[in-house]
């Protein structure tokens, strides 16, 4: 019991505190909204003890809850297919006939660059495309291959 008054006063307090740093906007209203769920939670927390019952957040909601890999894997072929461009605009601004881009990613995570293929339509500076490259991409030369034809 004494837990349960100590979490309601520390709620309160990073409560207060949260009113003092949020500027208004309509940011500060979502952030108070989820805020005030976490009260209600905190208060409501010591009812299934009360009540007997061995509580169990995964039965109060159940297995429904599961991450849309699909949707997030569709997310990030679209971002990536908008690096890709970038580069290749970049590219082709630079008078550098470039075909097409490749970005590919260490266990699909849009964060760590493996290799960055460019594939070319003759012959140009490559200190120059992997600058380009490098600069508009964000990862080391080494990580940059480039194919010409």
């Amino acid at each position: 019991m004494n837990a349960w008054l100590l979490s309601i006063v520390g709620v309160v307090s990073l409560g207060v505190l949260l009113e003092i740093l949020l500027a208004d906007g309509e940011t500060s209203k979502y952030i108070k909204g989820v805020f005030a769920l976490a009260v209600v939670l905190v208060l409501v927390a010591p009812i299934p003890k009360f009540l007997n019952k061995n509580f169990d957040i995964n039965e109060f909601f159940g297995d429904e809850i599961v991450a849309q890999s699909t949707f997030l894997q569709s997310v990030n072929e679209r971002r990536n297919i908008e690096r890709e461009n970038k580069v290749l605009a970049e590219l082709k601004k630079s008078n550098i006939s470039a075909e097409k881009v490749r970005v590919y990613y260490l266990r699909g995570d849009l964060d760590y660059i493996d290799v960055v293929k460019v594939y070319l339509n003759g012959d140009c500076d490559n200190d120059k495309i992997l600058d380009i490259v490098s600069q508009k991409v964000g990862c080391d030369k080494n990580k940059i291959k480039i194919y010409s034809s």
